[in-house]
């Protein structure tokens, strides 16, 4: 296969997803050949572009012709359509991740159709609705690095049930508005007249700006974590007793959206139970009031609600916590996934007879939960 990606070594969930598909694949026995735009140190200027497109074309070269072309976001489609001509790819796929579905110019679309045999590859359900005007898509939700994986599901929980509830949060730190921090730290405000004490943690890859910095000071038990380390932001997971995913759906620029969230799946994989965001592509990652809640809409008010509901009862809520385990254990698990991906981007038929679907603790198979077992 030959993968064109924006990145390698910059961070970013965009990066994380390519590179959890192209351990699976690798996995699965499949052999990848990934092309990067940008690395460290690389800007994405005229010139990097411009070297891009040439390593990209030599590789379409040198590999054609490849059973499969996996472009990993449609900004790269205008070399995309040269590197087909080349490689000559039995399957071709264009990852739409989230913001990127509405925000994809007429032009990139356009290149879109002219990319022989290709489909629209997106991580939800939601989203794959969002794209049925390109072409019928192919959903392939986000996988879990193994290492990673193992550290959350065994790191043990650190909430303490008579002490103060902790909110999580986590995100690019960048993004506070779009992901919905005013609207979270409003509800917790909220909640605090009827519960008292409730501390706000938020954390994810920074810089932190100024202004962010500035509106967290405005409030009391409010925590800022930037760029902590994998270790670190294992043991935020395993301390919260409740994780907030808040963010925004707009499809009018600057476009926002939730295409899956995959720290709602990191969360439950730590026992912490999940609110996910009112729209958006989180539905598929989270089982609905079984490991995880929305609120009515997306105003503070309706998230209070959920939240003071959930966390008056911290009992309900730690038994919760041990359902999002083991979903997130069922539905993460390596091998499954590897042969999942192998098998949709390679067209390889599933068998027949194929194993039974992993169960909750109450016996119950993941799928009869909810309609989010996609992986």
């Amino acid at each position: 296969m030959l993968l064109l990606a924006p990145s390698l070594g910059l961070g970013g969930g965009i990066e994380r997803y390519l590179d959890t598909v192209e351990r699976a694949l690798d996995r699965w026995g499949a052999k990848v050949r990934r092309v990067d735009m940008l690395t460290p140190g690389r800007r994405p200027t005229p010139d990097a572009k411009a070297v891009f497109a040439s390593r990209a074309l030599v590789a379409a070269r040198r590999y054609a012709p490849v059973r499969c072309l996996l472009v990993g976001h449609p900004g790269l489609l205008p070399v995309a359509v040269p590197v087909a001509a080349l490689a000559r790819p039995r399957r071709s796929f264009v990852v739409f991740h989230g913001t990127d579905i509405w925000g994809t110019s007429l032009l990139r679309r356009t290149y879109l159709t002219r990319l022989a045999r290709a489909r629209p590859l997106t991580v939800s359900s939601f989203s794959a609705g969002a794209l049925l005007p390109l072409g019928v898509p192919v959903v392939l939700p986000p996988g879990i690095d193994p290492r990673w994986r193992r550290t959350l599901e065994e790191i043990p929980r650190l909430t303490c049930a008579d002490g103060q509830p902790v909110v999580l949060s986590v995100f690019r730190l960048s993004e506070w508005r779009q992901k919905g921090l005013p609207e979270l730290a409003k509800a917790i405000q909220q909640v605090r007249k009827g519960l008292g004490a409730v501390r706000l943690v938020v954390a994810g890859q920074g810089p932190a700006t100024s202004d962010l910095i500035h509106f967290l000071d405005r409030f009391d038990d409010a925590e800022l974590r930037v760029s902590p380390s994998d270790a670190e932001l294992a043991k935020l997971y395993a301390a919260a007793d409740l994780f907030a995913l808040c963010t925004r759906t707009s499809v009018r620029p600057p476009c926002s959206g939730e295409g899956f969230g995959i720290v709602l799946v990191e969360a439950q994989l730590a026992g912490c139970p999940v609110v996910a965001p009112f729209s958006g592509g989180s539905a598929d990652a989270h089982v609905a009031r079984v490991t995880g809640w929305s609120p009515a809409d997306e105003s503070a008010e309706a998230l209070a609600a959920v939240l003071l509901q959930l966390l008056s009862d911290r009992a309900c809520l730690a038994e919760a916590g041990e359902r999002a385990r083991a979903w997130a254990r069922a539905v993460t698990e390596p091998d499954s996934y590897a042969e999942r991906v192998g098998r949709l981007l390679f067209e390889v038929p599933v068998p027949s007879s194929v194993a039974g679907l992993p169960r909750m603790p109450d016996g119950h198979d993941v799928q009869a939960a909810g309609s989010t077992a996609l992986w």
